[in-house]
């Protein structure tokens, strides 16, 4: 009480801000220690997760791969690809928002990634010559194309992403299970392709007075793609987070991936959240409960686009180029795997998740394919069969831990709260569940198999209602 009667009689404008800054910043020990209290193995694991996070690019790799292989004999992930183990988080949190917390499949998420690279593509490069418009990029003023630096791109490809995400799901929504599947396996097949045929364009526009006539207009740069793509620059500092800037991306991809978290767990803990996560369990019920389902499907469906936006703005400015070839089928079934493997509905088991089928695809079986190779030349690679190994991780995870990694535990609870309160009616008994999230009590008689005191009850009616019509 007495914080926020301070802090309500703190003063406005710079001042005040910098004291609710301290405030919270204030907090955070004691918010630290109640959740190492509460919560002391998974709090420990994040914590030492962030650090190695934080440091792990400040440390240097030959003695951190003499040390792993006496340990354990696997390499160690450059740069390059812990940028991607993070750019594909990021996909795989927005993924999260759509298949876990709102229970809808999407199988063309690779479109709204394709989305937000074209888009950096657009507004930070010289493939539009004809024009030279400089915002504060790091390009001289008069150099051809449009330059806008990469920090006003990011919410601009959010925006544009989900904006294609409310326009795929606003027609598409009512449609439920395999339906909107196919109909995201076919928006997500179509992108693409489009992008790789808008190389060769002619646009004629006749209309009253206005007369406008463009031929060979070469829009994506077709299979070639747009190249090159400004890098992110940090002004003042002169970084620059392209893919031979070393560990620097590493931190931007951090950075991002940190604020889409956050996002996330406001959102699920949110009223939209709980919407979401209503519709998921029983559209039917929820609807009943006067939850807008459509509308809020469709809030799902464009969130969950703006983080690939994100993620692909990000890829585009990273490699410096980009082309449809990036953006498969294979790409929205990875990302899903990602989903599925972590623990859908769970932020973390999703990076979890992203982070190891990233290891295993980008490091792991390319260097497995080294060993075997040096060993065997005329055996094939392993890398190229990298679907066949997911296939069989998925294969082995459903049979033997089907929540994920790092399940859902509410889910993961009521699941087995279900499954416990189902086999003791079915034996006739009453078991005690705890830890389950569900209150139940223990004096209550079970029926046998077969008798209820609702089916009595109804039975009585009917005796009654023949009896009145005799």
């Amino acid at each position: 009480m007495t914080a926020i009667v301070e802090s309500e009689r703190r003063p406005g404008g710079f001042a005040g801000w910098i004291g609710h800054i301290g405030d919270v910043l204030g907090a955070i020990p004691g918010a630290y220690r109640d959740a190492l209290r509460t919560h002391p193995l998974r709090t420990t694991l994040l914590s030492a997760l962030v650090i190695l996070g934080v440091f792990y690019p400040l440390l240097n790799r030959s003695v951190l791969q003499g040390f792993s292989r006496n340990v354990f004999p696997l390499p160690i992930p450059d740069d390059t690809v812990v940028t991607f183990m993070l750019i594909f988080s990021i996909m795989a949190v927005g993924l999260n928002i759509v298949a876990g917390f709102a229970g809808l499949l999407d199988l063309g998420y690779v479109a709204f990634y394709a989305i937000g690279a074209y888009t950096a593509a657009f507004l930070a490069s010289p493939h539009f010559g004809v024009v030279s418009i400089v915002l504060l990029a790091n390009v001289p003023q008069g150099f051809p194309g449009i330059h806008i630096p990469f920090w006003f791109i990011v919410p601009l490809a959010m925006i544009i992403a989900g904006t294609f995400g409310a326009l795929l799901g606003a027609p598409t929504l009512r449609l439920r299970g395999d339906y909107l599947a196919i109909v995201t396996l076919g928006f997500g097949e179509i992108v693409p392709v489009v992008f790789r045929n808008l190389a060769d364009v002619t646009i004629k526009f006749n209309f009253l007075f206005i007369n406008f006539s463009a031929e060979h207009l070469n829009l994506t740069g077709g299979p070639l793609g747009i190249n090159p793509i400004d890098p992110p620059y940090l002004p003042g500092l002169g970084i620059t987070f392209n893919a031979s800037a070393g560990f620097a991306p590493v931190y931007l991809a951090m950075i991002l991936l940190a604020l889409g978290v956050l996002f996330a767990r406001n959102l699920e803990r949110s009223r939209i959240g709980r919407a979401w996560m209503a519709i998921r369990e029983d559209e039917l019920a929820a609807e009943m409960m006067g939850v807008h389902t459509v509308r809020t499907k469709l809030l799902a469906f464009a969130l969950g686009a703006s983080f690939a936006g994100i993620a692909g703005s990000l890829q585009a400015s990273y490699l410096g180029a980009t082309t449809s070839d990036f953006f498969q089928f294979s790409t929205s079934i990875l990302v899903l795997i990602m989903v599925i493997l972590g623990g859908i509905g769970n932020i973390w088991g999703v990076i979890v998740g992203a982070v190891a089928l990233q290891y295993v695809n980008l490091t792991l079986l390319p260097y497995l394919g080294q060993q075997i190779q040096s060993i065997a030349p005329s055996f094939p690679n392993p890398a190229q069969f990298n679907f066949l190994f997911f296939g069989l991780i998925l294969v082995v995870m459903m049979r033997f831990r089907p929540e994920g990694f790092i399940p859902n535990r509410q889910r993961a609870a009521q699941l087995s709260a279900h499954v416990l309160a189902a086999a003791a009616a079915e034996r006739g008994e009453v078991v005690g569940l705890d830890n389950t999230g569900l209150d139940i009590d223990e004096n209550i008689e079970l029926a046998p198999p077969g008798q209820s005191e609702v089916g009595e009850d109804a039975r009585a009616a009917e005796t009654s209602d023949e009896a009145r019509d005799l």
